[in-house]
């Protein structure tokens, strides 16, 4: 069954066929990945502010905190992929898992911000990690299942990135939001911090992770498996092996780790910076800039998209990939300068400059991943994207709570102390700036060296997408 076993036959007259999608379908699948979004982003957003920043948890405990119920919530994700493959209903293989899990996880996101104030930091901290770590299992078996809606909707190399561009609209509008979650808790209508961060933290369970996930269960349609040769189905362990030689899939792997692992560990100074550096250790000021902040990288976002669907269209989604690692590398270095008191709305330049990667890594990697399934699916006549999207999804949490746990690590190892306000020692400082500057250099530079080691052209990915089709027309 390996590659270069099938039919070398040029197929001219078979070509990869879009799909008609209706208006509804991409709605409802984008308010599922809105809902992903927030399940992804707001306990870090808002327990950072609140436990540390506030209650005054010790930074790197918050870290492990934040980061064990990620990694042993992911653990799952690999057999939450391989059920939902190979799973059977009236009502499909992945919508019974989106709807029961996005009401699960509103359940346990809301629970999260009922702590009491007057625990302990240890009682504090277990509660925090017993419900995180419930979220982040309920979450999984929504990312999961919905990715999969995603990469199933079209064959087609282009429409792919289309179709993940779609998706990535509601992303940049979650990123929009996300970063005021905090902001509005400390509303004077609510009589203290702690009262808001509980309404807040129930209306994004409700509303967003319970309504808006379970919109893409009930309106998305499931497109059937295309059919496959009868083969018996490869078990669990079988299956990661096999996913484990493939080259393509290791390097976007490693793409996702050093983005979303070093390079998020980078720009995770930027907030402390802001508070401590740029105004004095005023948190509300510092939180309101941030915010202003991520509007700014949102609204960026959305002119991004279109231009990434014309540059990968046009050069190919290597190139295209590419070409934004060299943007994120000058954006890098400019932050040096940008990240300093008095600097302004000059701030924005840095949304600017290093947008265009965040949006890559929705839009451009799980274009390509989808185009990997592809290749699999000829070496071993199994459609696996389940197995494709957990492993990404366990890359993509590791990464993220390596970045929490490196940040949390660093500040206690800097010398940062929250009890000094605005008053952090020199060295502090500095050391934060070198790590958001010339971090954001090195990991952009070391995914230029790996991005030379993919090999599925946008040639390749087409033939391989022509004799599928053959194959199963022929079937």
């Amino acid at each position: 069954m390996a590659l270069q076993q099938q039919s070398p036959i040029a197929q001219p007259a078979v070509k990869s066929q879009r799909v008609n999608i209706g208006t509804g379908q991409r709605l409802a699948l984008g308010a599922g990945f809105f809902a992903m979004f927030f399940a992804a982003q707001s306990v870090n957003v808002l327990a950072i502010p609140f436990y540390q920043m506030t209650l005054g948890v010790d930074p790197f405990l918050l870290g492990l905190a934040l980061t064990l119920p990620v990694l042993l919530g992911t653990v799952l994700g690999p057999w939450v992929g391989h059920l939902s493959d190979h799973s059977q209903s009236r009502f499909g293989r992945r919508r019974p898992f989106i709807f029961i899990a996005s009401w699960l996880s509103c359940l346990c996101f809301g629970l999260i911000w009922m702590v009491p104030a007057h625990w302990s930091e240890t009682a504090q901290l277990s509660y925090f990690v017993l419900w995180s770590l419930a979220f982040y299992i309920a979450a999984t078996f929504v990312a999961v299942p919905m990715t999969c809606l995603a990469y199933e909707m079209s064959p087609d190399y282009h429409q792919r990135t289309e179709i993940m561009g779609f998706t990535t609209y509601f992303l940049k509008l979650g990123s929009l939001l996300y970063q005021w979650l905090f902001p509005l808790a400390q509303l004077a209508l609510f009589s203290s911090v702690f009262i808001g961060i509980r309404y807040v933290g129930w209306g994004v369970a409700v509303f967003i992770l319970g309504l808006l996930g379970s919109l893409a269960a009930i309106y998305s349609r499931e497109r059937a498996p295309r059919p496959a040769p009868l083969l018996p189905h490869a078990g669990l362990r079988h299956s990661l092996t096999t996913l484990g030689a493939n080259r393509s899939l290791r390097v976007l792997l490693l793409l996702t780790l050093l983005q979303l692992g070093g390079g998020a560990y980078s720009a995770g100074m930027d907030y402390y910076l802001l508070v401590y550096f740029m105004f004095d250790g005023n948190i509300a000021e510092g939180a309101i800039w941030k915010g202003v902040l991520s509007v700014a990288y949102a609204a960026l976002g959305f002119a991004t998209v279109p231009w990434l669907v014309r540059l990968s269209s046009r050069y190919g989604k290597v190139r295209a990939l590419a070409l934004i690692y060299w943007l994120t590398v000058f954006g890098g270095g400019l932050k040096w300068f940008i990240f300093t008191p008095g600097s302004g709305w000059w701030l924005l330049l840095d949304a600017v400059f290093c947008t265009a990667i965040w949006t890559a890594m929705t839009m451009l990697l799980p274009s390509m991943l989808a185009d990997v399934c592809d290749e699999d699916e000829l070496l071993h006549g199994e459609r696996r994207e389940g197995l494709f999207v957990a492993l990404h999804n366990w890359v993509s949490s590791i990464s993220v709570a390596l970045a929490l746990l490196l940040a949390g690590l660093s500040l206690n190892l800097i010398g940062f102390d929250a009890g000094l306000g605005g008053a952090q020692p020199p060295q502090s400082i500095f050391a934060m700036r070198l790590i958001l500057c010339f971090g954001t250099v090195l990991f952009s530079l070391l995914s230029l060296i790996c991005l030379r080691y993919y090999r599925l052209t946008t040639a390749r990915s087409q033939q391989i997408s022509r004799q599928l089709l053959l194959q199963h027309n022929q079937q």
